[in-house]
């Protein structure tokens, strides 16, 4: 279900932006802190300490959503699917948090002039990471094809 290019993308330091509704159906935005792509339909995603109503989000009933978007070229892939497990990070998810903050601040500065250590200053303080289960994969890169369904294949 998740292509090889959609795993790259994933897994590079691009715009992750996170979405998740309450009991209520209130939506919630956050930001995710780095991705790692375990097989074809699982992804542990790292999500902010401080993200408070995401995470009773996830713990309620665990529906999530993912868009990855590329800083230059604004190729964007989304990921729909349920969160099956809620852990604090581990060494190497700290790792992977720290890569993906300073290659996304790399890329946002070169995109926007800023010095990195003013970019830096969007890192939050910690993260705690979350397996989801994927269901289905869209393309939200701007243009006719936008929200068109990539797997698994519409009949």
């Amino acid at each position: 279900m998740i292509a090889a290019e959609w795993a790259e993308l994933l897994e590079s330091p691009c715009s992750l932006i996170v979405g998740t509704v309450d009991a209520a159906g209130l939506p919630d935005g956050s930001r995710g802190w780095g991705a790692e792509v375990l097989d074809d339909r699982h992804v542990r995603l790292l999500l902010s300490t401080q993200a408070k109503v995401t995470r009773r989000n996830v713990e309620h009933d665990g529906r999530i959503a993912v868009t990855a978007t590329h800083f230059f070229t604004f190729e964007s892939v989304q990921l729909k699917g349920v969160v099956t497990a809620i852990e604090e990070a581990t060494p190497a998810d700290r790792i992977r948090f720290d890569r993906f903050c300073a290659g996304a601040a790399q890329a946002i500065a070169a995109s926007d002039g800023a010095p990195v250590d003013l970019v830096m200053r969007f890192k939050t303080a910690s993260v705690y990471a979350c397996t989801i289960a994927v269901d289905a994969v869209f393309d939200q890169t701007p243009g006719r094809s936008a929200g068109a369904q990539l797997a698994p294949v519409p009949s």
